[in-house]
């Protein structure tokens, strides 16, 4: 997921979801990449199963319902 995050969010085109979040406030991507590299942070865990790590993710976005993701969302209720 950490490569995910670096190559495709942080690198990749404008239809990733924090290239999407600062596009407005950033329209020049140069610009938009050193805002990012600068102000935003993560938090790494390694986990060595695959498929334990997509659902990880899954639980996260789930839990966290990020508005960065929301036009994505694959989990559309929350049970308390």
């Amino acid at each position: 997921m950490r490569d995910r995050l670096l190559s495709k969010h942080l690198s990749g085109d404008d239809g990733h979801a924090i290239q999407r979040a600062y596009l407005m406030e950033f329209p020049d991507r140069r610009l938009r990449r050193e805002h990012i590299k600068r102000t935003v942070t993560a938090r790494w865990i390694t986990i060595e199963d695959g498929g334990r790590v997509s659902a990880v993710e899954q639980v996260l976005i789930w839990l966290h319902d990020p508005e960065w993701n929301r036009k994505e969302r694959r989990f559309t209720t929350r049970t308390a």
